[in-house]
């Protein structure tokens, strides 16, 4: 009896030990437990890419930062402004600050080398032998910076109906390629003579837009006359 009761116990104690090892062993059916761990390292790894951009993402937004900051800089270092002008009674330079006050440009003065007589009658044929010769008086001096004016205006007064043979000096001193030239002068009334179809031959390159003439003896009230001038030049 006691011999049927061991082994009935050992039978009993191996059927038991072998059910919790196969409870032990066997994998889930639906797999749950294996999915959301994957799917948890998965959602995390997106998690990331989405909130920190790649590299080559940073790298693409440095370079249009650059690119935008360069843009604003060629916009600040557009090219600029200058009036020059030859005057020898005043008349033209009057003309030339009503021009530099309405713009806002630089101003250059032509100055010859050697001064022109103070007397009238003797610069009248110093200035006709001037043009006899086709001369080109030496300049004094010189545009500072050239290259960084897109916009030239330049005023002279008429003398024997064409402009002073130093403005020709001038024009001839400087590459006018790719730059506006506008002229203006002033005369006793004369207007810009033959000028006006000589100015291209020695500023090759140049757009020349429409000049003014004003009368000597009215730069003084000529302020509205010049405004409205350049604002129909559209120079901005």
């Amino acid at each position: 009896m006691k011999k049927m009761l061991s082994v009935l116990l050992s039978m009993v104690l191996v059927l038991s030990l072998a059910a919790c090892g196969s409870r032990n062993t066997q994998p889930a059916e639906d797999g749950t437990a294996g999915s959301t761990a994957a799917e948890s390292a998965s959602v995390s790894a997106e998690t990331v890419l989405q909130e920190e951009p790649s590299a080559s993402e940073t790298a693409g937004t440095a370079e249009e930062s650059e690119t935008t900051a360069g843009t604003e800089d060629t916009s600040e270092d557009a090219g600029g402004i200058i009036v020059t002008y030859f005057s020898w009674s005043g008349n033209t330079a009057q003309m030339a600050q009503l021009i530099q006050e309405e713009t806002g440009a630089d101003l250059f003065e032509i100055e010859p080398a050697v001064p022109y007589t103070d007397d009238y009658d003797t610069l009248l044929d110093v200035a006709q032998q001037e043009q006899s010769d086709n001369a080109r008086p030496e300049i004094a001096g010189q545009v500072e910076n050239w290259d960084s004016y897109d916009v030239v205006f330049v005023g002279y007064p008429d003398w024997w109906g064409d402009a002073p043979m130093i403005i020709y000096t001038f024009l001839e001193s400087y590459d006018w390629t790719g730059k506006t030239l506008v002229p203006f002068c002033t005369s006793g009334g004369s207007g810009f003579g033959r000028s006006l179809d000589k100015l291209s031959d020695s500023a090759p390159g140049a757009e020349i837009l429409e000049g003014l003439h004003v009368s000597g003896s009215s730069v003084d009230g000529a302020g509205e006359e010049i405004a409205s001038w350049i604002d129909g030049l559209n120079l901005a």
